[in-house]
């Protein structure tokens, strides 16, 4: 029987009736209510472990389609300016289902403002692991016309073709290896604490609804448990309409966290949004650490991605490691002896950008946890499949030397 994993509610500022789903390779999409064009929707997206059954009857179902999601995270954009929150359905390079419902907006809908036109419900579930190194993984080296820095065009025959046949099998991964189509009572987010309540109000043999109610919170029997339906007044901030983003606010508060931070509402729903992510990322009790990501492609490296990053490590107390991370497929690269130090790589899994940390350059520092081991199983497949060629590889950079090399030439006359 499938089950519900994690729900959110939103809102979402729809113009011309287009909007699209961020994270994914499907097209732009429309409401069936084509006499409107600009109004507010609210959004009910759900994460399932298996294609779900009907939704309840005051649903109508519109449409159901498939699509390949990049990264896991999926947001409602519309086309002008209009975001929704990011949302974690599950792994990424999986495919999966989404359906589709519509109704008339009710109370609680969207952030509860009454400005809601139209609600919708979005339910998501995975079908396969799709994941191809070939087609998701692809060094920037074959995929970029030229060389940094210097606009030296190749000619379509010197440009690097991917390898003809795959040096490993390719994992293929199930449902159940992944923390993020899994249920953990124990996680530290609204849906693990629903799950906690739960069970409390079931041994006390009581409703959730009372037990809300006798902890102070004005919420009616059979009223949707919703992040603000479940809020008692008092543990709001009441700066924000946005639920989500007021209740993060309130918390950070709380712990002088933003302290001399003068954050923006986007700023805000970007810190609310990579928190809770992350923690659904985790398996409770999961460590996690801080790296440098450095180069291209650092400055945003969406969350539940793997990849393997490299760090300078303090090696001073016998190999002892710096703080606990960095194990899978560890590496030692480069000893320093005057320092020592020593140059290590190993294979992460993201979570969010560590706002705590702030970079330089083209460095970004971001949260991690080690890889578990059907992560790591696809970066050591997409390494042993794009592994270059040495003799192909002097050649493309003997065609580049002599390339850079008139184009020196070309500035320094110019210059004269």
């Amino acid at each position: 029987m499938a089950q519900l994993l994690r729900r959110l509610d939103d809102e979402v500022y729809v113009e011309y009736n287009t909007f699209g789903l961020d994270g994914t390779d499907l097209p732009a999409w429309s409401s069936p209510t084509d006499e409107i064009y600009h109004f507010v929707a609210a959004v009910r997206l759900e994460s399932w472990d298996a294609e779900p059954g009907p939704a309840d009857a005051s649903w109508t179902p519109v449409s159901s389609t498939a699509f390949v999601a990049e990264s896991g995270v999926v947001a409602i954009v519309s086309m002008m300016d209009g975001r929704g929150h990011d949302f974690l359905i599950g792994p990424p390079r999986f495919e999966y289902g989404v359906d589709m419902h519509l109704r008339e907006p009710e109370p609680g809908d969207g952030h509860a403002t009454g400005e809601c036109e139209e609600a919708w419900l979005l339910r998501f579930w995975p079908i396969r692991d799709v994941f191809d190194p070939i087609t998701h993984v692809a060094p920037f080296s074959y995929i970029a016309r030229g060389v940094l820095y210097y606009s030296i065009d190749l000619e379509p025959e010197q440009l690097v073709q991917p390898p003809a046949r795959r040096e490993v099998p390719v994992p293929v991964s199930a449902v159940e290896d992944w923390v993020s189509l899994r249920a953990d009572p124990d996680l530290d987010t609204f849906d693990g604490w629903l799950r906690r309540l739960r069970r409390k109000a079931e041994g006390k043999g009581v409703t959730v609804h009372e037990l809300l109610r006798a902890a102070g919170v004005d919420i009616e029997d059979g009223a949707d448990l919703t992040l603000a339906s479940c809020t008692p007044p008092r543990a709001r901030a009441g700066r924000f309409k946005d639920p989500l983003i007021d209740r993060y606010y309130a918390e950070q508060a709380r712990r002088r966290s933003l302290s001399g931070q003068n954050l923006g509402e986007d700023r805000l729903r970007e810190y609310a949004d990579g928190e809770r992510i992350a923690k659904e990322l985790c398996r409770g009790g999961t460590q996690t650490f801080s790296v440098p990501v450095e180069g291209r492609g650092a400055l945003y490296v969406p969350p539940g991605v793997s990849r393997r990053v490299w760090r300078w490590e303090d090696d001073m107390l016998g190999g002892e490691l710096m703080d606990g991370g960095l194990t899978v497929d560890r590496q030692v690269l480069v000893r320093n002896p005057w320092t020592r130090q020593i140059l290590v790589s190993g294979i992460v899994t993201v979570l969010r950008h560590d706002h705590d940390r702030r970079g330089c350059g083209d460095t970004v520092w971001y949260v991690v946890r080690d890889a578990e081991p059907h992560e790591a199983a696809r970066v050591l497949c997409a390494e042993a499949t794009w592994e270059e060629d040495p003799d192909q590889r002097r050649a493309l950079d003997e065609v580049a030397r002599e390339k850079l090399i008139d184009l020196r030439a070309t500035y320094r006359s110019r210059e004269r």
